[in-house]
């Protein structure tokens, strides 16, 4: 596999959590976080709030997110494409989210 499919799917991941942080109103206005301060955090503070970055936790998410998108075909057979990527690469992405030192254990996973 290629470092620039590695790449792109750890950018991806990141979007993934940066979705919240810009979010369209109901009423059909756009609204977006002005403002944000930052402060430096504590590595106990660090290990508190890291994400689930798993390569197939991140497919299994994306997965049940595309059940819910059957009033849209096309986005649903995209969301599920996304997410046989990271199945299909999951031993290459987590590589790379371990030399990240992001890579969390397999919530999604059978035992």
């Amino acid at each position: 596999m290629k470092i620039k499919n590695v790449v792109t799917a750890a950018m991806l991941s990141g979007m993934l959590f940066a979705v919240p942080a810009v979010a369209q109103n109901p009423n059909g206005g756009f609204s977006a976080m002005e403002g944000v301060e930052a402060q430096a955090l504590s590595v106990e503070e660090m290990q508190a709030i890291t994400g689930q970055l798993n390569a197939l936790d991140i497919a299994a998410a994306l997965t049940a997110a595309a059940t819910k998108l059957a009033d849209f075909p096309r986005l649903q057979a995209a969301v599920l494409k996304l997410a046989a990527f990271y199945t299909t690469n999951a031993t290459q992405i987590n590589a790379l989210y371990a030399k990240l030192g992001v890579l969390t254990p397999c919530q999604s996973c059978a035992p």
